[in-house]
């Protein structure tokens, strides 16, 4: 397939650049320069785009309480610039991606501001104060920590059950510079999203966010530019940390777990707007479940009160503590890191009891819960492997018409809800 775009080169999807599916995930490859690789991904899945729109548009009124086209007029004061003047590549990979999905999906007004939009949705959480987000449970260990003395990394999302579904999207990207990597992501996303990936660098990552904080982000670089950075570019650990603080908007404050497969040595990464908290081991386990580790960040960026056995990041605190710490404490494994994930108990009812504050996240009367997991160890690391389960991490199925029954008070969500059907641990 060969089309011109508005410099008048020939584009091509190269016989390289390839997409398949597998238990829910849909796995993809693209190559070569950032038009042309962004090319390809806009092209590859441009059929997803209807979806992604009609969500995205959701998501904004629904989650920000305001109109789409101010969003994108926000998005495209604040952030559009600095990435087009301070991450050039990544703005051509972006443009790439737009034309390609355009040269499916003509009808679709998926330009480059579009795009960045919509990628800077997690950035603008924060800025329409919408700070309580919580999105992920996650742990990485090392040495004493695992089985092998070897890294074990783990990582489930937590979401509404209208975007979840296009988190589906594994990319393994090979840039004509930088490192090769591999992550789970979104359509038209040039970071994860979910963050998850692994790099040929042998630098492995995901995190968890940082609830309720206290500020708004003055934009500096957006997260998603930085941490892409940190996969195509960083060699060691201490690039990760360099990269992710600097010019830090806070604009996304995270609890980053990061791995060096090459050494075996993990770091956790703690990013707020007025406090950073860093620290790293080659025995032991870091972890988090939107509740920043560091109490002098949790005090000066947020309003969290972190110990409350009520509230769902405190129980799952506690309940990722009581396993890693002590059940699994030396025995973390591929195998036990898939059940620390799907796990159901509730610390302050004291059982086993799905829903908002366990772990596998359940949310019982609205859209939301646990939507993926992922783990991965040192030896599959090397080859960019890791296991994966599509929808909740236990393999429960979501009905939305069973759902809506049930809670005719979100039957407005109705339109962008999908299935989630029950899905096995797949290896990718």
């Amino acid at each position: 397939m060969t089309v011109k775009h508005k410099s008048h080169r020939n584009i091509t999807v190269k016989k390289r650049d390839n997409i398949f599916s597998k238990h829910g995930w849909i796995i993809l490859s693209i190559h070569g320069e950032p038009y042309e690789r962004g090319y390809s991904h806009g092209s590859l899945l441009a059929h997803h785009f209807s979806q992604v729109d009609k969500v995205f548009k959701y998501i904004v009124v629904d989650h920000f309480h305001t109109t789409f086209d101010e969003y994108l007029e926000t998005c495209s004061r604040h952030i559009s610039p600095v990435v087009m003047n301070s991450y050039p590549e990544f703005y051509e990979e972006i443009r790439g991606i737009s034309e390609g999905i355009m040269s499916k999906q003509s009808a679709l007004p998926v330009n480059v501001h579009y795009l960045i939009a919509w990628n800077a949705v997690l950035s603008m959480y924060s800025y329409y104060g919408n700070n309580h987000v919580q999105r992920c449970c996650a742990f990485i260990a090392s040495g004493d920590a695992t089985a092998d003395g070897k890294i074990v990394m783990a990582h489930n999302t937590h979401s509404d059950y209208a975007s979840a579904v296009l988190g589906n999207i594994v990319l393994h990207v090979h840039p004509a510079k930088g490192r090769s990597f591999r992550m789970q992501t979104y359509p038209g996303y040039i970071a994860s999203g979910t963050d998850w990936f692994l790099c040929s660098s042998g630098i492995i990552g995901c995190e968890t966010t940082i609830s309720k904080t206290n500020y708004k982000p003055q934009f500096g670089a957006p997260y998603f530019c930085r941490i892409r950075q940190v996969m195509q570019y960083a060699n060691h650990l201490a690039d990760c940390a360099s990269i992710m603080q600097t010019d830090n908007a806070g604009d996304y404050a995270c609890s980053w777990l990061f791995g060096d497969i090459n050494t075996n040595t993990i770091m956790l990464c703690e990013i707020g707007k007025n406090r950073v908290h860093i620290e790293e081991t080659k025995n032991g386990v870091y972890y988090g479940a939107n509740s920043a580790i560091d109490y002098e960040l949790r005090s000066i960026d947020t309003t969290d009160s972190f110990d409350d056995s009520n509230s769902s990041t405190g129980s799952r605190t506690m309940r990722l503590q009581s396993l890693l710490l002590r059940e699994y404490a030396g025995k973390i494994s591929i195998a036990n890191a898939k059940t620390i994930l799907s796990d159901h108990y509730d610390v302050y009812s004291n059982k086993t009891d799905p829903g908002e504050r366990t772990i596998c996240k359940h949310n019982k009367s609205s859209p939301r819960g646990a939507t993926d997991g992922k783990v991965v160890d040192s030896t599959m690391a090397k080859t960019l492997s890791f296991y994966g389960r599509m929808g909740p991490t236990c393999g429960k199925s979501f009905q939305v018409k069973e759902f809506v029954k049930k809670h005719p008070k979100y039957k407005k969500w109705a339109s962008v809800l999908q299935e989630m059907p029950h899905r096995k641990w797949v290896k990718i």
